[in-house]
C-alpha cells in the first residue's frame, strides 16, 4: 500500500505541474501579466478542489465552510459561497438566521464541472424559505417524506452524489451581515476517523483529475464567447430567462455575458433599465474567468452601489481609467475577459447595450447633470469598499 500511496502522490504532483500548459497557449492571447494571474488561478483552483475533495469530504460529519478567495467560474463579488458534503441516503438539517443579508440560495448539486451536465436536485432561495421567527430558517433534506410536524421546510430528495452549495449575496456591504448557519447530518453512520490509505490514494487521484480539467474548462467556457465573436456586445443574449442549471447556475437568476476587449484609452458604456428584482449586479472577470480584484477596486456594481439616472436608465462606464463618476467599473489594467450581469428573482430579463468608445468621449455620452466624483471621493469610496469586503471574509 505504501507504494500505491506514494504513486498517487507523485501523480498528483506531476499533474499539477503539467496541467498549467494551457495558460501559455499563444491562442489565448494572454500577456505575461495575465499568465502570472493564470498560474495563481491554477493554485486557487487546486486549493478549492483540495478543500472539497480531501479536507471537507465527510458527509457523515459535514462542515459548512467557505474558501477565500473563491475565484471560480466568474464568482460574484457580492457573494460568500459555502459548500458541505452530502450523502442523501442520510438526513441533513440546516438551521440559522438569515435576516441581515439580501439573498440566500441553497442548491444540492454535483460538481462535475468539465465532465458533463451539472445535476441540481434542489435549488431554492430565501424568498421561498419559511421564516420560523426572527429571520430564522429550519431546512431538512432527506430521502424520507416530511412527517408533517416539521416547522420550516422539508425537501425529500432521491439519493445522488452531491454537495450543499450555499450562495450568500450582500448588496449593501456596510449593513448586511453573514447568515448564522449550522449544518449537520442527523443520522451519521459512525464517528469520524483517520484517513484510510486506500481511500486517500483515490482522493489524490480525484484531486489530480479536478486540477487537470476544471481550471481549463472555465477558461474555455468564457473564451468560447470570444471565439464566437461575442465581443463587447450582448446582442447574442436572449431577452428572456434561460436556464443555466446545467452549468451550475441558479434557476432564481437570469444571466447575461460577453467577452470584452478594452484598450488603455478606451471605455465601454453599459446601458440598461434594470428590471424589478430582488437584487442585481454587474461584474468583470479576467481571461481565466475569475473576478477581478473587488477588494481594492470597484470591479463590480450592484443595486445598492449604483446611481440610476432620472430617466431610470443605468449607465455604467467600464474602463481602466477613472471617469470621475459614481458608476464606474474598473478594469485595473486587465485587457480582456468576461462582463457578466445577474438579475435575481426578476420580473423580466432586459438585455443591456454596450458601446466601445475612446475614453475621451465618455463625458459626451453621459447625461449632462451626471454627478462628478473627485480623486479624494474615489479614495474614500475604495477605502470603505476594502473595509467591508474584508469584514465579510474575516481572516
Amino acid at each position: 500500500m505504501d507504494n500505491e500511496l506514494r504513486a498517487s502522490w507523485n501523480r498528483l504532483c506531476d499533474t499539477l505541474k503539467e496541467s498549467a500548459g494551457y495558460i501559455f497557449d499563444p491562442a489565448r492571447g494572454a500577456d505575461a501579466s495575465e499568465q502570472a494571474e493564470g498560474l495563481r488561478h491554477q493554485l486557487r483552483m487546486f486549493f478549492w478542489a483540495y478543500d472539497r475533495i480531501v479536507e471537507n469530504n465527510d458527509p457523515d460529519h459535514p462542515e459548512l465552510g467557505w474558501v477565500y478567495p473563491f475565484k471560480v467560474g466568474q464568482d460574484n463579488p457580492d457573494a460568500m459561497y459555502m459548500t458541505a458534503p452530502v450523502d442523501l441516503s442520510h438526513t441533513y438539517r440546516l438551521t440559522g438566521r438569515i435576516d441581515t443579508l439580501r439573498y440566500l440560495g441553497l442548491s444540492l448539486m454535483d460538481h462535475s464541472f468539465g465532465r458533463g451536465r451539472i445535476t441540481q436536485l434542489v435549488d431554492v432561495g430565501s424568498p421561498d424559505l419559511t421564516d420560523i421567527g426572527d429571520g430564522r430558517i429550519d431546512v431538512v433534506f432527506s430521502p424520507d417524506p416530511d412527517p408533517g410536524d416539521h416547522v420550516g421546510d422539508w425537501f425529500q430528495v432521491e439519493p445522488h452524489p452531491c454537495r450543499l452549495f450555499v450562495r450568500q449575496f450582500f448588496s449593501d456591504w456596510a449593513s448586511e451581515d453573514q447568515a448564522e448557519l449550522h449544518f449537520e447530518c442527523l443520522d451519521p453512520s459512525g464517528p469520524p476517523g483517520r484517513l484510510d490509505p486506500v481511500r486517500t490514494s483515490q482522493l489524490f487521484d480525484e484531486l489530480a483529475r479536478e486540477v487537470d480539467t476544471v481550471p481549463e474548462f472555465w477558461t474555455d467556457f468564457a473564451g468560447g464567447q470570444r471565439d464566437l465573436g461575442q465581443i463587447n456586445s450582448f446582442d447574442h443574449v436572449p431577452s428572456h430567462k434561460v436556464s443555466q442549471s446545467a452549468q451550475g447556475g441558479s434557476e432564481k437568476q437570469s444571466y447575461g455575458q460577453c467577452w470584452y476587449e478594452v484598450g488603455p484609452d478606451e471605455a465601454l458604456l453599459f446601458e440598461v433599465t434594470p428590471p424589478d428584482c430582488l437584487y442585481w449586479n454587474i461584474q468583470v472577470g479576467d481571461t481565466w474567468y475569475q473576478s477581478l480584484d473587488y477588494v481594492n477596486l470597484p470591479t463590480t456594481m450592484n443595486d445598492s452601489q449604483a446611481r440610476l439616472d432620472p430617466d431610470g436608465v443605468l449607465r455604467v462606464v467600464i474602463s481602466h481609467e477613472d471617469p470621475g463618476i459614481q458608476n464606474w467599473i474598473a478594469l485595473g489594467g486587465c485587457p480582456q475577459g468576461a462582463v457578466t450581469y445577474r438579475w435575481n428573482n426578476a420580473d423580466s430579463a432586459p438585455v443591456p447595450t454596450l458601446r466601445l468608445m475612446p475614453f475621451a468621449e465618455v463625458g459626451d455620452s453621459l447625461l449632462p447633470d451626471t454627478p462628478r466624483l473627485s480623486a479624494d471621493d474615489r479614495t474614500a469610496l475604495n477605502a470603505e469598499r476594502r473595509r467591508h469586503a474584508l469584514r465579510r471574509f474575516t481572516r
